[in-house]
């Protein structure tokens, strides 16, 4: 049975999804300053779709409540002045034309132009969100062309790749006919090793949170994970999980899929190397697929040599050090 729908939980894991990049441990002081700049920076996505800016104070609040409670001090309290702008809806229309007359405008500077104008408080806050909520934000109003570049991260573990791949057809149970086996496997970003891989006959949240639980356990906790947007990875249910566990869960934005390359390329490996063989020997039933895709994966997959590292997988990911393996009780609080 789910659990209840939690909006505080809600609000948490959001609020954690947007602070992750920060709360690495590895970060030295400065680091962490730095990351929190660019994450104040950047607009950011809530669960409706609205565009959201953070101020920097904001976000080291956050991250000193997360480091001393976990996501409960992330959760949110009651506010003096949720009020000021429901009781004056005057003032938000103003507020957005103020933004709009200049777009690098701070919330700050538009809170005390309302306080000296009509004597109402209302937090830069309050503003902030109210104006985001809106598409209003300085970034979107001053917004230069992105320019893409190459991705890699730095070390093993630092960002993982999930990713659902249609396979072969495989005799499914207790009905006379074939279905569509699929495969949802995490790729390490920095080793291109295959982390793990399963095959089911389904597409769901609960097979992506065995799935990705499993690999934990296998190859530690990985910093991020890079996912796209199809129904498996964007539940709440693996937010919550990944929230628990401290990990950054980002997913790709639609018609953008920029740094999926590196998983693509293992798709068309996977299928060239594997696939048509299992096809040809032929596949008596879903157990023997995983059985004989676990022992490829070790002999095959992550020994090779790669074509862009000039290195093994394997070798490249065990060259970063010992990966890091969350407390039992963690991880079973992450995917109750």
């Amino acid at each position: 049975m789910d659990k209840p729908h939690n909006r505080a939980e809600d609000i948490a894991l959001f609020r954690f999804s947007v602070i992750a990049p920060a709360t690495n441990p590895r970060l030295s002081p400065a680091e962490r300053g730095l990351a929190v700049r660019d994450l104040a920076g950047c607009v950011h996505l809530d669960s409706e779709g609205m565009e959201r800016v953070f101020a920097r104070c904001t976000l080291d609040r956050w991250i000193h409540s997360y480091r001393a409670s976990g996501l409960q001090g992330l959760m949110p309290t009651p506010r003096a002045d949720t009020g000021a702008l429901r009781r004056h809806p005057e003032l938000f229309e103003e507020a957005a034309a103020l933004r709009r007359e200049l777009p690098a405008r701070s919330s700050d500077a538009i809170a005390e132009i309302l306080y000296r104008r009509h004597g109402v408080r209302v937090s830069a806050r309050t503003i902030r969100s109210q104006l985001a909520a809106r598409g209003l934000t300085r970034r979107s109003l001053m917004a230069e062309p992105s320019v893409l570049g190459r991705y890699e991260a730095p070390r093993p573990n630092a960002r993982w790749i999930g990713d659902f791949l249609i396979g072969p057809w495989v005799p499914y149970p207790r009905v006379a006919r074939s279905r569509r086996a699929k495969l949802i496997l995490f790729v390490d970003d920095h080793s291109r090793l295959l982390v793990h891989g399963v095959w089911s006959f389904m597409e769901t949240t609960r097979i992506a949170q065995l799935a990705l639980k499993a690999a934990i356990l296998r190859r530690g906790v990985p910093e991020s994970l890079y996912l796209d947007r199809g129904s498996a990875f964007i539940t709440g249910h693996l937010r919550r999980s990944a929230g628990v566990l401290g990990i950054h869960l980002i997913h790709s934005r639609p018609y953008r899929p920029q740094g999926r390359g590196k998983q693509e390329r293992l798709n068309r490996f996977i299928r060239d190397r594997f696939i048509i063989e299992a096809e040809a020997a032929g596949i008596n039933h879903l157990p023997e697929l995983n059985d004989r895709f676990g022992a490829w994966c070790e002999q095959v997959c992550n020994t090779r040599v790669h074509a862009e590292t000039n290195e093994a997988p394997i070798a490249r990911f065990l060259a970063g050090g010992d990966p890091v393996f969350p407390d039992p009780q963690r991880l079973t609080e992450a995917f109750f």
